[in-house]
């Protein structure tokens, strides 16, 4: 099933009749100058990508930042797809049509990855990510680090695919533990029968944290190892000193999730780098000046954002849902069964006794 199929399945439970326009963007193929694994002998390609839903009545609902990095032999063979969520946003929360929503969304996406993918996610609690003056807005419902990564641990355990996982909170040594301290446990949460979690990193914890650890772009790991570049730290060291980072320290609960998509695996195409464009980031840079601190600036910025994208891209980056809630069909339908019914019934005419 496509992104597309896979959102639509997603949205069809939404309660409100509603109607939302997708917009799926992304850059070209381009060869990382460096492999993502140092490590790694094979060739890394990256295409950045960004997901934004709206409604005619709000404008843009939430937003998906990702970066997507293919691992391929010398000789172009795929092996590997490597997914790094970079950025998740909201405008407004309150709303009926806009409850649960964000997370149908990266379930959609998730759902949607080839074979042999890798999904890596830092969470982090800030304000805003990609809706600038966003924080501000009264309607909008920011979490705070625990919660955060509290609502990505139950999010990532209803991914429908077979997979195994491992989540880390910095600092704390155990399961239990970071259960608690990120209300998790309070929340219930088990794993799914499908997903084999692990509390812990996938990473060797005797091997060099430069060599095992993904180099990925906006992310904690990376900017820690590039500060540290003299340290000879391994993985064990380097997580127990992460702890006390900026980015993790000081008494705040972040949480890094890695979780591997075990589909089946199809044969393995080859690829190749793409033309380079600025296109992508013309229109980042273009989201990046607008302003969404209420809702009549989120629809006059949705509008300017729209019309940038249609004068970017083509009608292909876009497309629309429309959601009609099954309680409503349901009740339409069986209105027309009455009517068939009552009608079939004057029409039929009785034998005189």
């Amino acid at each position: 099933m496509s992104f597309q199929q896979h959102l639509e399945q997603h949205l069809s439970n939404i309660s409100k009749d509603t109607t939302f326009n997708v917009y799926n963007l992304n850059s070209n193929l381009s060869k990382c100058s460096s492999p993502l694994i140092k490590k790694s002998s094979d060739d890394t390609y990256l295409r950045h990508r960004l997901i934004l839903l709206s409604t005619p009545s709000i404008g843009f609902i939430c937003g998906l930042e990702t970066y997507e990095y293919t691992i391929s032999s010398k000789e172009g063979k795929v092996k590997q797809h490597v997914i790094y969520i970079s950025k998740v946003d909201t405008t407004i929360t309150d709303e009926a049509t806009t409850k649960g929503v964000t997370g149908k969304l990266i379930l959609a996406y998730l759902e949607s990855l080839p074979p042999q993918s890798s999904v890596f996610v830092f969470a982090r609690a800030k304000p805003q990510y990609l809706f600038a003056h966003s924080a501000t807005n009264t309607e909008k419902t920011v979490l705070g680090d625990r919660n955060l990564v509290s609502w990505w641990l139950h999010l990532l355990n209803k991914v429908s695919i077979d997979s195994t996982g491992w989540w880390f909170v910095p600092g704390i040594e155990d399961e239990p533990s970071a259960l608690i301290e990120s209300g998790a446990r309070k929340r219930n949460w088990k794993s799914a029968q499908h997903i084999q979690w692990k509390y812990g990193t996938s990473y060797p914890p005797d091997a060099q944290a430069a060599d095992v650890i993904p180099q990925f772009e906006d992310d904690a790991k990376s900017r820690f190892l590039k500060d540290n570049l003299e340290d000879d730290m391994s993985v064990s060291n380097f997580w127990e000193v992460l702890a006390f980072s900026e980015e993790c320290g000081s008494g705040k609960i972040t949480g890094f999730f890695e979780l591997r998509l075990n589909r089946p695996e199809a044969e393995s195409g080859s690829i190749k780098e793409e033309e380079s464009t600025d296109d992508f980031t013309k229109f980042w840079n273009k989201l990046m000046e607008l302003d969404f601190h209420d809702k009549e600036s989120i629809l006059a910025s949705t509008h300017t954002a729209v019309q940038e994208i249609e004068s970017i891209f083509d009608n292909s980056f876009q497309f629309q849902i429309k959601v009609k809630p099954k309680e409503q069909t349901k009740q339409v339908e069986n209105s027309k069964r009455a009517a068939v019914n009552i009608l079939s019934a004057g029409l039929i005419k009785r034998k005189k006794v």
